[in-house]
């Protein structure tokens, strides 16, 4: 009988995978970090858009446009993991 359950979760674990697809492969990809400048700003979200070209929104921004940040971030994933202001545009 434990060997039907057994079955049953490694299949329900084949099913997710299969239709998770390539995002099971990218919550695992290794994080990237470089330097990008603040594009955008409206009220308190700044708006960066590294290399990949996928737009990242900061919530509760402080940062001004033209703010240069180091921000590390998976690819093809619209969150940033982190964010530190490398050179201000007013210095």
């Amino acid at each position: 009988m434990w060997k039907l359950g057994l079955i049953f979760i490694v299949a329900g674990i084949v099913i997710i995978i299969a239709l998770l697809g390539s995002s099971a492969k990218n919550l695992f990809s290794k994080a990237i970090t470089e330097d990008v400048p603040v594009k955008l700003k409206n009220d308190n979200e700044c708006v960066v858009e590294p290399s990949d070209s996928i737009p990242r929104v900061i919530p509760n921004c402080s940062y001004a446009v033209g703010d240069i940040l180091s921000v590390t971030y998976k690819s093809t994933q619209p969150t940033l993991e982190k964010y530190e202001l490398k050179n201000s545009s007013n210095s």
